[in-house]
């Protein structure tokens, strides 16, 4: 694996194979939060990681929805100066998004933006670190982001958000 060492010499396919097999090997287990991992597919190509996971088992405490999806792509533009990634937590029931987005589209935000979405509407959006090491070590961060985020996670009037010191 000499070749994951080395962020120049990784693309794409390899990314998100490392990242399906990750999660998915932990699908047997008892205790694993995680229930059921594919590749989200555009024209035939992979271009994400998707699993559909406990929310309890994945907190250690009860959550209020059953399931939930956890989306992860990665991006390796030439023209960029950095690598792009999305990772998202998905609440089908609640119609909540929650998830970091270190791309191009909110520049006044930096490379890497932090966002809430709520029934089809941006609910909030801020600056969120920016984070260039290798993508595998960025996901498991990620992952350990998330959890202070649902922990800090709050709801007034029917609209959810974080205060700003839980983003990271």
């Amino acid at each position: 694996m000499v070749f994951l060492a080395n962020r120049a010499n990784l693309d794409k396919r390899t990314l998100l194979g490392r990242l399906h097999n990750q999660l998915r090997t932990q699908v047997p287990a008892a205790d694993s939060p995680i229930e059921r991992v594919w590749y989200h597919t555009s024209s035939g190509n992979k271009v994400g990681v998707r699993a559909a996971l406990s929310p309890s088992g994945f907190l250690g405490q009860s959550y209020p929805i059953d399931t939930v999806e956890l989306q992860v792509s990665f991006d390796f533009p030439a023209t960029a100066e950095h690598d792009y990634y999305a990772i998202q937590w998905i609440e089908s029931e609640r119609d909540l998004l929650i998830g970091w987005h270190q791309d191009e589209t909110h520049p006044d935000l930096g490379p890497c933006h932090f966002q809430i979405d709520h029934r089809d509407e941006t609910i909030q959006r801020a600056t969120a670190t920016f984070r260039d090491e290798h993508p595998l070590n960025v996901f498991d961060q990620r992952l350990d982001d998330l959890v202070v985020l649902l922990n800090a996670l709050e709801w007034t009037d029917g609209q959810p958000s974080v205060p700003d010191e839980a983003i990271r």
